[in-house]
């Protein structure tokens, strides 16, 4: 899907969309399984969309956005404008994840580019000057199998980067931030070969899109931009570590036996050449690590689990796959431990799936009112909400005895996410299917009912 650039103002004065085109758009996009459950990201989407139709997209900041949208006392706004810049992050990768699935067909395109809270309304028709995520091409299908071609591979912004940097010879400036790369870091990837810093890019944006894994769209997206970094460098581990992780969960998460073996044999072999071309890495361990915990190998997938904990306590994108194995092998005191050190010693941003991973070990170990404290606290940084969260939160609640908080949270389950079936998951997923049940009963007694 080909897009106009709009380079004055967030609606493009030459041929701009309709304002009723633009808010039936809109309105698509809000109520798509994309954004479904994503209250806070549609009302913020809404709101700017809105105030740049009436003129006032120059006065967007972080500050009106969390007086207008998330309300609350002014000694609360400080906070609040912290929650604003991670939302909009998390509003970023959501948009992506809408236009490379739900919304590939639009012919209205919302984006918010990085640095600003005022969205870009794009008309779609036209080719751009450079690819756009949202031509990311899906198959019809779930789940896509190993050996389909890429329909088209996604170069995000973060190529314009490289392309900027292949194109002039001037120093970075030293504000660019490209996923956690310093300045330092990028000028000496790209002095070896831009393409391998194309496919570090593609890579890094890949290990964002992975959680939450119950969303096809989202796994087939990230599916297919770790592949676009095998293409890009296929001597580069990280392509082949992010692959091996994604088709390991797809292989886990699909009913579909013929294409779980298929998965399962393909992440296999990118997590063995992940592990060949970077043994010392943390994450060619920890994807070797998922790949035998969906081969249900439980000894082989903790001892890769702690050795990727070893060597890279702090890359987050590493812990959480380290805490959900160990999680499922029912280490939870381990669990709790890694989580507790790496909040004690990173600063994030947002929050992340090992932190979710903590507040279900402290459920299974019925510190319960720690579990609500862990989940309402990755709620409130912006960290992945699913339906596996909201059960903990429920069954936590449950057995606390705070019987509206989780008749609430069961009904929102059922509203939400209607065909979710996390009790059967998790029987499956633990090592021991008792941990499963246990969650199973919690909500069951919150008035919980299994859909057919």
């Amino acid at each position: 899907m080909g897009l106009t650039k709009d380079t004055s103002s967030p609606l493009n004065e030459s041929g701009s969309p309709a304002a009723k085109d633009v808010r039936a758009a809109l309105q698509r996009l809000i109520r798509s399984s994309t954004f479904t459950g994503s209250q806070r990201l549609q009302d913020f989407l809404v709101y700017v969309v809105e105030e740049s139709l009436n003129g006032r997209a120059d006065d967007i900041r972080a500050k009106t956005i969390a007086m207008d949208v998330y309300g609350g006392t002014l000694s609360e706004m400080s906070r609040r404008e912290n929650v604003v810049r991670v939302d909009a992050g998390r509003l970023r990768r959501k948009l992506a994840e809408y236009y490379a699935a739900d919304g590939q067909d639009e012919k209205t395109v919302f984006e918010l580019p990085k640095g600003g809270y005022a969205p870009r309304i794009l008309r779609s028709g036209f080719e751009p000057a450079q690819p756009e995520f949202s031509e990311l091409g899906t198959s019809a299908r779930a789940w896509a199998r190993p050996g389909v071609g890429i329909i088209g591979i996604i170069i995000l912004g973060y190529v314009a980067v490289a392309f900027w940097m292949s194109s002039t010879k001037q120093d970075l400036p030293t504000d660019l931030s490209v996923d956690g790369l310093s300045r330092d870091e990028r000028s000496a990837i790209f002095g070896a070969s831009p393409m391998r810093l194309q496919a570090v890019n593609l890579a890094n944006t890949g290990r964002d899109l992975i959680f939450p894994a119950l969303e096809p769209a989202r796994l087939e997206a990230a599916l297919t931009i770790f592949k676009g970094a095998i293409e890009n460098d296929d001597s580069y581990f990280g392509g082949y570590a992010g692959t091996a992780q994604v088709a390991a969960t797809i292989a886990v998460l699909t009913s579909d036996t013929d294409l779980a073996q298929d998965m399962l044999n393909y992440a296999d072999a990118q997590a063995k050449r992940a592990i060949e071309l970077a043994p010392e890495t943390g994450w060619s361990q920890s994807a070797m690590a998922w790949v035998n915990f969906a081969k249900g190998n439980w000894p082989e997938a903790i001892e890769f689990a702690q050795r990727a904990q070893r060597l890279a306590p702090h890359d987050v994108h590493v812990l959480e796959f380290v805490s959900l194995v160990l999680l499922y092998s029912g280490s939870f005191e381990q669990v709790i431990a890694i989580s507790e050190d790496a909040l004690s010693k990173i600063e994030l941003e947002r929050a992340y799936v090992f932190q979710n991973a903590m507040g279900s070990a402290k459920f299974h170990l019925k510190d319960y009112e720690g579990a609500v404290s862990a989940f309402e606290q990755v709620t409130e940084k912006g960290g992945p909400v699913g339906p596996v969260s909201v059960a903990y939160l429920m069954a936590s609640h449950q057995m606390l005895g705070n019987k509206a908080q989780a008749q609430s949270l069961s009904e929102q389950l059922s509203r939400e996410w209607p065909d979710s079936r996390v009790d059967a998951l998790f029987k499956k997923l633990f090592a021991n299917p008792k941990y499963g049940q246990d969650l199973g009963d919690a909500m069951r007694q919150a008035n919980w009912i299994p859909p057919n």
